[in-house]
């Protein structure tokens, strides 16, 4: 455990001693504030809270790639991913550490962004429960979006090409129900299940559901096991 906080600490810190993570920060409250603001002018405090949680989801969406494209591809390009290989830590705790370091990053983001909801509370009338489970869909979506983004890394040396591939990863889950109305019967079905907008849906209605929640939490588990298994197999 101790191996696993040393390195979420160091890539947390590695975050804020680059250029990414202000980029990162400003682009997202700049076209945040922007959009809440104008949804603000609307007057309609439901609609601001769903427009500003799902507008968050998605501006997010987009940024998650660039958040996590160096957390491994960095190591292999400067060569320093063979001395984690042969230091004690193990794969698992390699990749949980930097799945932490960037979830870390991702809690400032969240935290900071804390004053949309209270800006509402303020000066609207906003549906709290809605508020809450809009909130809890947007920290499940982007613990997947992070753990999708670790795999991609994985998959790359270049920082660049890590990011493409985590983009189109995000693309594809993101709008997988399109996909399975072109596929008919079981299979199409068990298409749509993967769709990381519709298990978002019952959130932005205000609406808690377990298998929602478990979605979004076997997705994230998934990706960062596929993580492991890779580097796995490129250690031996």
């Amino acid at each position: 455990m101790n191996a696993i906080w040393s390195i979420s600490k160091r890539e947390l810190r590695n975050y804020f001693v680059s250029p990414i993570a202000y980029i990162i920060l400003a682009v997202f409250f700049i076209i945040c504030g922007l959009f809440g603001y104008i949804v603000y002018v609307a007057k309609a405090p439901y609609a601001q809270l769903v427009y500003i949680m799902s507008l968050m989801t998605s501006i997010f969406m987009f940024l998650s790639p660039m958040l996590t494209m160096r957390l491994l591809s960095e190591e292999k390009k400067q060569g320093t991913m063979e001395m984690l290989y042969t230091s004690p830590i193990t794969v698992a705790e390699i990749v949980l550490g930097k799945y932490l370091g960037a979830l870390l990053f991702f809690g400032v983001l969240f935290f900071i962004s804390l004053e949309f909801p209270v800006f509402l509370m303020i000066y609207g009338k906003p549906d709290l429960p809605a508020m809450l489970a809009s909130m809890l869909g947007f920290l499940l979506v982007g613990g997947t979006l992070i753990a999708m983004g670790l795999f991609a890394s994985s998959l790359a040396e270049s920082q660049i090409v890590s990011a493409i591939i985590g983009f189109a990863l995000v693309i594809v889950f993101w709008i997988m129900e399109f996909f399975s109305s072109a596929v008919s019967g079981s299979v199409g079905n068990w298409l749509a299940t993967l769709s990381l907008s519709k298990h978002l849906e019952s959130f932005n209605k205000g609406v808690l559901d377990g298998g929602d929640i478990f979605f979004f939490l076997a997705m994230s588990f998934m990706f960062v096991f596929l993580t492991i298994r890779r580097l796995d197999w490129k250690r031996w």
